[in-house]
């Protein structure tokens, strides 16, 4: 995935965050950041799925799958894909899986085309998912995901508008695009390239190449920036307007409690 820096407008204070804690180095790298309904942070890697504990350390849970996309749903659920472990005997890809046990097994979902899904984004009761053929499908459950649209070329991520599912702004290596129709068309919606998670219909953020944070109130439109992680970012997770996750690319988990301002 390939980030180059964005512009974005405002005037608040730019902070240098400090590290928080990192996967080991058997993980290989981060692909994405969900947070399981008990605020435990979860962290899917190349080597397995991760846990964060009281001391900030993190914990392996279950196998060792690589684990390409993954999503937290509201009731606690949560939606993997990707690839089988070395010690497993499953087909590869995985497909869309889903786990009732905060990632200890998974189960496939059979009425999804088995597919290698980088992104799984959820918000506002709809899911969706996109997976190496481009299509995107969409649904109120996991298993009720249906063909809707074609994502837009060199897709990074979607996020959602929690407050209206149909609403949605996509990341690419050639800047953002909206959609207003569920993922089933798509339009410009500026210059900015990076990583985006829609943490409220007045906070969508975005993790540029260089590191730098921005937070959007008219979904995408205009941007203010709100400090750094100081690296080029590997997934990005606003699970509310203050609480911000995100992982750099050797590996480092940091949060912030104050919309990005500060990370820690």
């Amino acid at each position: 995935m390939a980030l180059v820096g964005c512009g974005s407008s405002g005037g608040e204070t730019v902070s240098t965050p400090a590290t928080v804690h990192a996967i080991p180095p058997e993980a290989g790298h981060v692909h994405g950041l969900a947070r399981a309904s008990s605020g435990t942070l979860l962290v899917g890697t190349h080597a397995g799925l991760y846990a964060s504990g009281a001391d900030g350390e993190l914990s392996r849970v279950g196998g060792d799958d690589d684990y390409m996309g993954l999503a937290a749903l509201p009731a606690g659920s949560l939606l993997s894909s990707g690839h089988p472990g070395p010690g497993s005997d499953e087909p590869n890809p995985l497909g869309l899986r889903l786990s009732e046990d905060g990632g200890a097994t998974w189960t496939r979902i059979e009425a999804v085309p088995r597919d290698d899904y980088h992104v799984i984004a959820v918000g506002g009761g709809r899911v969706y998912a996109v997976g190496a053929d481009g299509v995107v499908r969409a649904g109120t459950a996991p298993e009720s995901l249906r063909a809707v649209g074609q994502a837009p070329a060199d897709l990074i991520g979607i996020a959602v508008n929690p407050q209206r599912a149909s609403s949605l702004v996509a990341s690419t290596n050639g800047g953002l695009r909206r959609s207003t129709d569920g993922g089933r068309t798509w339009v410009p919606a500026g210059d900015p390239v990076g990583l985006v998670s829609w943490a409220s219909r007045e906070a969508l953020y975005l993790v540029d190449g260089t590191g730098r944070v921005s937070v959007s109130r008219d979904g995408g439109t205009s941007w203010a920036t709100r400090g750094t992680i100081g690296a080029p970012p590997a997934a990005l997770l606003a699970s509310s307007p203050s609480e911000l996750a995100a992982a750099d690319h050797d590996g480092r988990i940091r949060t912030s409690s104050d919309g990005g301002r500060t990370w820690s």
